[in-house]
C-alpha cells in the first residue's frame, strides 16, 4: 500500500511537470541555455536595448545549459519531461520522507497533499522546480539519518549544495536550513561541533567553498544578497508580495498553516526546540513573500509529521488488489504521457504572437520596442533579433531603468517623456490597460493593430524600415 501510495503521488507529480511550457521568466532562461551551448556563459546583458553590456550573473547557468542540451537533443519536450521527472521525485520523496516518520501511510499522505499542494502552485518548468528537488534532498540528507544519503553527509551536502547553488538562488534557503538546524539542535543539547551535528557542519563549511568553483566565482554566491538589496523594486513584483488569501495560492497555505499547527497542538510528541527554529522562519518567509511557499512547506512537513507519528505501523490490507491498481496508476501515467506528445510543447496564447508577426509583416521589428517584462521572455525566446525595453531579470537592470518601466506601465504623469527619453518608436502592450487609452488620445502616437490581446501603436511619422 505504501508502494502504492508512494506511485499515486509521483503520478501526480508527472502530471503536473509534464505539462505545456508557458512561464515566461522559462523563455530566457531557455534562450540564454541555447546561448551557453553556443557560447559559454554570458556576462553581460545581450537581451535589452536599455541595458546592453551591464554585467549579468546568470545566476542559473547550469540549469540553462541543461534545458539548451535537453532543446537540442530531444526538442522541448525533453524539457517537459525533466519538468515531468522533477515533480515525480519532488512529489514521491516528500511522501517517503513524512512515511518515515510519521510511521503511517495516511498521516503520511494528507501531510503529503497539505504540504506539496501548498508548494505546488509555484511549480513551474523554471529553475525553481529543480531547486525544489535540491530542498527535499537535502531534507533527506538532515532530518532521515539512516538514509542512503543521511549516512553521508560529507559528500552528499556539498554535492547537492553545489548543483543547487549554479541552479537556483534558493540555494541560500538551504544554507539558511542547515544554519537553522544546527541552532536548533544546539538548544536541544547538541552542539554544532560534536557527533552528528559536527558533521553537519563541516560539510556546511566544505560545500561553501565547493560553490565558490562556479564561471563567476564569488559573485554567484552574492547573488541572493544583491537581489535583495533591490527591495523597493522587488516590493512592486507579485511574486515578491506576501501571499494573497483570497487567491488559490493563499487558500492552500493557508490550509497547511491550519493543518502544521494542529499537528503541533494536538500531536502525540511535542515539538523540539530545534523542530520550532526551522519551521517557524521558514513560515515566516512564506508570509513574506509569496514565492517562499515553493518551499516552506517542504521544510516544515517533516516537524509536523514526528509530532502525529504512529506509536505503531497500520496493518497491511490484502494485496490481491495492489497489482491491478498499479497497474492502473501506470496506465494512467502512459495515457497523460501520450497526451502530452501530441499537443504543442509552447503554450503562447496569453503572449502577443498575432502583433508580433504583425509587426514582421510590416518590416517594424529591431526597433525600440515597448512591453511588458513578461511579454519580452517571449520575445527573447522566439525573436532573438528584436531586443527589449525590460524582461524580469530585476537582478540586473540598472534600477532607474525598472523604475522608469514602473512608472510608464501605472500611467505616471511622465509617461510621454519615459518614452522620448528611450527614443521608443513601437509600443505592443495589453488591451484595456490605462495606458492604452492615454496612448488612443495622444497626437504623437499611432495605433496600427489590434487583436484580442494586445494593441501596437507606432510613433507619428516613423514608417516601416527598408
Amino acid at each position: 500500500m505504501a508502494t502504492l501510495f508512494t506511485l499515486a503521488f509521483a503520478l501526480g507529480g508527472w502530471r503536473s511537470g509534464i505539462s505545456r511550457l508557458s512561464d515566461n521568466s522559462f523563455f530566457w532562461h531557455l534562450r540564454t541555455g541555447q546561448r551557453i551551448l553556443e557560447d559559454w556563459v554570458p556576462r553581460h546583458d545581450p537581451y535589452s536595448f536599455t541595458a546592453a553590456g551591464t554585467p549579468w550573473v546568470a545566476q542559473s547557468w547550469l540549469a540553462e545549459a541543461l534545458y539548451g542540451m535537453l532543446d537540442r537533443v530531444a526538442g522541448p519536450f525533453g524539457i517537459r519531461l525533466l519538468g515531468a521527472v522533477t515533480g515525480a521525485l519532488v512529489a514521491a520523496l516528500a511522501y517517503r520522507l513524512a512515511l518515515v516518520l510519521a510511521a503511517d501511510r495516511l498521516r503520511a499522505a494528507g501531510l503529503t497533499l497539505g504540504a506539496v499542494g501548498a508548494s505546488f502552485s509555484l511549480w513551474s518548468e523554471r529553475p525553481l522546480f529543480l531547486g525544489i528537488l535540491a530542498l527535499v534532498g537535502l531534507l533527506w540528507i538532515v532530518e532521515v539519518p539512516g538514509s542512503a544519503v543521511g549516512r553521508r553527509p560529507l559528500v552528499a551536502i556539498p554535492v547537492l549544495m553545489w548543483l543547487w547553488a549554479n541552479i537556483h538562488g534558493t540555494f541560500a534557503l538551504g544554507f539558511l536550513y542547515l544554519g537553522l538546524h544546527l541552532v536548533g539542535r544546539w538548544l536541544d543539547g547538541s552542539p554544532p561541533w560534536r557527533g552528528r551535528e559536527g558533521t553537519l557542519t563541516r560539510a556546511a563549511a566544505v560545500a561553501v567553498i565547493a560553490c565558490v568553483v562556479n564561471p563567476y566565482g564569488p559573485a554567484l554566491l552574492l547573488f541572493p544578497i544583491d537581489l535583495l538589496g533591490r527591495g523597493d523594486i522587488l516590493r512592486q513584483v507579485s511574486e515578491w508580495q506576501s501571499p494573497d488569501f483570497r487567491k488559490l495560492q493563499g487558500v492552500t497555505f493557508a490550509l497547511w498553516l491550519v493543518v502544521f499547527v494542529a499537528c503541533l497542538a494536538l500531536g502525540r510528541t511535542r515539538p523540539s526546540r530545534r523542530d520550532l527554529v526551522v519551521s517557524l522562519p521558514f513560515l515566516l518567509l512564506a508570509l513574506w513573500a509569496q514565492r517562499n511557499i515553493a518551499l516552506s512547506p517542504l521544510v516544515a512537513l517533516p516537524v509536523a509529521a514526528r509530532a502525529v507519528a504512529s506509536a505503531t505501523s497500520r496493518p497491511e490490507l490484502s494485496g490481491r488488489l495492489n497489482r491491478p491498481l498499479g497497474a492502473m496508476l501506470l496506465g494512467l501515467g502512459l495515457l497523460w504521457t501520450g497526451e502530452a506528445v501530441v499537443t504543442p510543447d509552447f503554450a503562447f496564447d496569453s503572449y502577443p504572437v498575432a502583433s508580433i508577426r504583425f509587426l514582421e509583416r510590416e518590416n517594424l521589428l529591431g526597433r525600440r520596442l515597448m512591453t511588458n517584462d513578461a511579454w519580452a521572455g517571449y520575445l527573447i525566446l522566439r525573436w532573438p533579433g528584436q531586443r527589449v525595453f525590460i524582461d524580469d531579470r530585476y537582478d540586473m537592470y540598472p534600477p532607474e531603468i525598472t523604475y522608469d518601466y514602473i512608472r510608464f506601465s501605472k500611467t505616471n504623469p511622465n509617461w510621454e517623456k519615459i518614452l522620448d527619453e528611450y527614443r521608443i518608436d513601437t509600443i505592443v502592450w495589453k488591451q484595456g490597460a490605462p495606458i492604452v487609452q492615454l496612448l488612443d488620445l495622444s497626437p504623437d502616437w499611432e495605433r496600427i493593430h489590434r487583436d484580442k490581446l494586445a494593441v501596437v501603436y507606432i510613433r507619428r511619422g516613423s514608417g516601416p524600415q527598408e
